[in-house]
């Protein structure tokens, strides 16, 4: 069994570094250089657009983050402080956060009437990249524990060893990379990475929640119709993968040499 080691935090010449929040930072600056880059290798010329739509995607996923968090995670700690849904810094759904990185990018391509399927895969193919140095900082400070275990899987938590969701899904994620340079290598279509990806992701993501603790009180995940919010919403990221894969079936490759691919074709 893996022992819990506690690295929630470190010192560096007298300095204090939050593990958990240097990783989601390091995460957020990788999965913008895989977007540029990825920009580039699509011919899409204007990377002021693209480093504007990294900055909107990820403000949109840590505000909804946090806020779809607390509505869905902790109703009763809204009920009491209402302020609790602007406390950005007390909690994220990583659900919560994918969505509101959807609306944000959205909103963006449409305002700049950018192609939303070709910026749309630029964020998906990055979202696994970044992913994973989160995840990281979910295994390394345990704020995901699961249900009992005797499997060697497990972490050996003071109350008991338990799965270790965050450090489960951390483990995977390099399956989501592998599989979005492999779609992106294969096919330009529009729409594919992230049509492979949101299968994947909701395929992958769905029995995990099963292994949540239930046994926690307060601090167990609630369940609304037996499944947790994140199994409702892979549900809806299933559903919309199949949706985006037959789309991209319509779409015409990406040229290997555009003036410029990101704007709508026309009508």
């Amino acid at each position: 069994m893996i022992p819990a080691i506690d690295l929630a935090e470190f010192k560096v010449f007298g300095v204090t570094f939050h593990t958990f929040g240097l990783l989601v930072a390091l995460g957020v600056l990788l999965g913008h250089q895989v977007t540029v880059s990825r920009a580039r290798a699509l011919g899409l010329r204007s990377v002021a657009l693209v480093d504007r739509f990294v900055l909107v995607v990820f403000a949109g996923g840590f505000v909804a983050g946090h806020m779809l968090d607390t509505i869905f995670y902790h109703p009763d700690v809204l009920r009491r402080d209402p302020l609790e849904l602007v406390m950005l810094h007390h909690g994220l759904s990583s659900f919560g956060g994918i969505t509101g990185a959807v609306v944000a990018g959205l909103v963006y391509v449409r305002l700049h009437k950018l192609d939303p399927w070709v910026f749309t895969d630029l964020a998906t193919y990055a979202f696994p990249f970044g992913w994973q140095l989160g995840r990281m900082g979910c295994a390394v400070v345990h704020d995901h524990p699961g249900r009992l275990t005797d499997s060697p899987l497990g972490v050996r938590f003071a109350g008991g060893t338990r799965f270790d969701l965050g450090l489960i899904e951390f483990a995977l994620t390099p399956l989501l990379i592998a599989l979005v340079v492999l779609v992106g290598r294969r096919t330009r279509r529009p729409g594919m990475v992230t049509g492979a990806l949101a299968i994947a992701y909701a395929v992958m993501r769905f029995p995990l929640d099963f292994l949540r603790a239930t046994d926690l009180g307060a601090e167990s995940d609630p369940r609304y119709g037996g499944l947790t919010p994140a199994q409702w919403a892979c549900l809806a990221t299933l559903g919309l993968g199949v949706f985006a894969l037959a789309r991209a079936r319509t779409h015409a490759p990406l040229p290997l040499s555009s003036a410029q691919p990101a704007a709508s074709p026309p009508p």
